[in-house]
This record gives structure tokens, sequence and C-alpha cells, in this order.
């Protein structure tokens, strides 16, 4: 990999991809050694970034095709395509410090609104995170993993992480969404316990206690209420713009999201043929998969 001749390398290299991602653990430990050879590292490092790819491209496929498509698995997939060393370990115990610190204040005997409640008052007044102020948004505010570090993300990636912590704990709280930037994201709660007849919002809740909007820290919306607001911004009345969307549809949308704002941020332009290839794999694997 350190030979003057260009054409050596670049054969040397081609066979190396040919055994694919089973080298990645060799190949990271060579480029560690040889940080004092510019070239070789340089050359190393391209492998690698096309092997952790490739790899990446695998999880996706694989997940597209598992039977119960795990969001918090997919999320995690999404920011190793930033963080390609990040471990599931190391983000799985980011959620789990949220998920129990929910978990100490709630009890069975509380009602759905006071479920909110407290993932409103834990995930906002506890753990502070708030929507970024941040324009245009950056990437870093879509990453799961940097929104718990700063405490700072989109709509979309706050709104992922709330939910996440909700159905862990069992809380039928579920993103509703649409594969256009322009519309809104927002949590679901699902009635399970036929409180809609109780309820009698009046219209047809597509099975839908209430709404929960994460960017207006957490404030709960009545579906007669989101669809007159639909109404008097024009925006179509969609069945997905009330109904829980698909994991599948959620981590394609997250995709998309990323890729609008890398395209907004010059220096993050050179990430969007990547992203546009993941796309691609949701077209090509995801319809008959979701």
């Amino acid at each position: 990999m350190d030979d003057p001749d260009e054409r050596i390398a670049l054969e040397v290299e081609n066979k190396l991809r040919e055994h694919g991602v089973e080298l990645l653990p060799m190949l990271e430990r060579l480029f560690e050694e040889s940080l004092d050879n510019p070239v070789k590292a340089e050359r190393l490092d391209r492998l690698l970034k096309q092997l952790q790819f490739e790899e990446l491209c695998n999880n996706f496929k694989n997940w597209l095709s598992s039977v119960d498509k795990n969001l918090l698995e997919g999320v995690f997939y999404v920011c190793k395509f930033q963080y390609p060393h990040l471990t599931v370990e190391e983000l799985q115990m980011e959620f789990l410090k949220l998920k129990e610190a929910v978990w100490l204040e709630i009890n069975p005997k509380q009602t759905s609104f006071e479920h909110v409640k407290v993932l409103n008052r834990v995930f906002f007044d506890h753990f502070d995170f708030k929507r970024s102020a941040s324009f245009p948004v950056s990437p870093f505010d879509l990453f799961a993993n940097t929104v718990f570090e700063t405490r700072e993300g989109s709509d979309l990636a706050l709104g992922l992480i709330y939910s996440i912590v909700a159905q862990e704990l069992d809380i039928p709280i579920y993103s509703v969404t649409s594969y256009k930037h322009t519309d809104p994201f927002l949590l679901a709660y699902i009635d399970r316990h036929d409180m809609l007849s109780l309820l009698d919002w009046g219209i047809d809740n597509n099975g839908v206690l209430f709404y929960i909007s994460v960017a207006n820290k957490g404030v709960i919306v009545d579906p007669q209420r989101l669809k007159k607001i639909y109404t008097e911004r024009g925006l179509e009345h969609q069945r997905a713009l009330f109904e829980p969307a698909a994991n599948t549809q959620i981590i394609k949308k997250y995709l998309l999201e990323l890729k609008r704002v890398c395209g907004n941020n010059a220096q993050f332009r050179y990430k969007m043929d990547d992203l546009s290839l993941l796309i691609q794999i949701f077209d090509r694997y995801g319809a008959s998969n979701s």
C-alpha cells in the first residue's frame, strides 16, 4: 500500500477490496500503525471508508429483511453513516439512562395524558432536550448520538428518541410522518383502551388518541384540532399525516432528511451521493419488506 508506483498500490487495493468487510479489523489496525507514513495512511483510509460503507449497506439490507425492523437499530445504522466506530451498546446506554429516568416516575394507574406529562418533564426539563436553533440545521442536529451529547436536535431526531423510549416502556407512542420535508413531524399516542369512544372527538381518529408536538416541548394536540390546523394551512389530509408510519418509512425519511440537510450545508455536500445510494436500498428492498 505504500509502493511509490500508484498502479501497484491500486492493484493491491483492489485485491484487498475483493475480500470485503471481513478485512475491516485488520485494516483499521494497519491504519493506526501507518500514521507516520502519509501516503500509506491515505490509501488505507480510502479503502477503509469504502469497506465501511459497504458494511453499512449490508446492515441496512439485513435490517430491511428482518422481521421486527427494530427502530433503535435503524437509528443506529443512520448514526454509523457519520460515526463508523460507534457501537450499538454506546447508543443503547444513552437511551437506557433516559428510559430509567422515565420509568422511575410512571406507574400503571396513570392515564395516557399523565404518561406524556411524565415523559415531557423528564425529556424537556430534567434532560433539557430542546429544538435546535441553528439555521440551516446541521447534520449533527440529526444524529441521535450527537443529540444526546448536545441535548439539541431537529424535530425528527428529538421525536425518534422520545418515541423509542416510550415504546421501550410499553407506552404506545409512534411517529407520524411523510416523505415530504415540509410536512410536520408529530408523534401519535395510540388508543389501546377504547378511550376514543369516551372522548368523542367528533371525527375519524385513525385509532389515535391524541398527537404530541415535540417541536413545542411535547404539547398535546387533539385530532380535531390537528385536522383544523391542516385545513387552515392548506395542507393535504393524507392518511399518512394522521397515522403511525412503518419503521421502514421512518428510517427512509431519516435518510432523506439527512441528505437534504447535507445539501444545505456546503461542507457536507460530498456525502449526498452515498446517502442517495442508501436511499436506493430502501427503494429496492423496502417496499416488499415494509
